[in-house]
């Protein structure tokens, strides 16, 4: 049987990523001296090692991230109050697998969303399914459901994911509508499934963002229960990068133009 032949039925069993490498994989194995199995076992890796990277970039294209960051790409020695042994747990995703919450808070700039997106980025390569909004997005959402009677369809999106990630809650007060469907989603995910969320103000000041103090103590009452809090106290990253010169010339002409 040809490579070529042999290709093509691998491609009818659907092992496309085999059928790809069959004859370079076939020369290789010729040179080395494999044995049939030594052949087949590195097709079969191939096979897997393709679906799982595809099956990665579906879930990652599902959690709908911002843009994509990872926690070795964190500058912890810019935030050296952070508990860094903390996060490098959380690291793990045990959490997720035991259905706890992770609460990161803090003010504007210092790595909060950095950190809530590269452990639902872990999440997702360890097979979790993730989902990722801003509370401004998801009050957007609801609203729309709201008017458009497609409620309970958007509660599920945010319900059934392993992990979901509700990033900058406090920027903006919610309604009463939107306040109590996003307690619905809560009280549905209480001890069923885990939720990072991120927030600039402090538990005390919660209150704040909801319609009432009621709501607000129901949904925190949920959240810190079997929950992880990860306080980042410490300058901003982006006016961090605003005070850092690109580039010598770059100071120097502005000094002269300011003459």
């Amino acid at each position: 049987m040809t490579d070529q032949l042999l290709a093509t039925r691998l491609r009818r069993l659907r092992l496309g990523a085999m059928a790809d490498m069959v004859e370079a994989q076939n020369t290789a194995s010729i040179r080395q001296k494999h044995s049939f199995l030594e052949f087949l076992e590195r097709l079969v890796d191939g096979e897997i090692a393709s679906r799982d990277n595809k099956g990665l970039t579906k879930r990652i294209k599902a959690a709908r991230f911002p843009v994509p960051k990872t926690v070795e790409e964190f500058d912890f020695d810019f935030q050296p109050k952070l508990d860094v042994k903390l996060v490098k747990t959380l690291v793990s995703c045990d959490f997720v697998a035991k259905k706890e919450n992770v609460i990161l808070v803090g003010q504007p700039g210092t790595g909060k969303t950095h950190l809530a997106i590269a452990l639902g980025m872990k999440a997702c390569e360890a097979g979790q399914r993730v989902r990722f909004s801003t509370i401004q997005d998801l009050a957007a959402t609801l609203r729309s459901a709201l008017a458009d009677a497609t409620l309970e369809d958007r509660i599920a999106d945010f319900v059934e994911p392993d992990l979901v990630i509700l990033d900058e809650l406090g920027f903006t007060p919610l309604d009463r509508e939107v306040a109590d469907v996003f307690y619905r989603i809560i009280a549905r995910r209480y001890e069923r499934s885990s939720i990072i969320i991120t927030s600039n103000k402090s538990f005390e000041s919660w209150a704040e963002v909801f319609p009432d103090a009621v709501i607000a103590s129901a949904v925190l009452d949920r959240l810190v229960h079997h929950a992880h809090l990860v306080p980042i106290v410490g300058d901003s990253f982006r006016m961090k990068e605003l005070k850092t010169p690109k580039h010598k010339g770059g100071a120097n002409r502005k000094a002269s133009s300011s003459v």
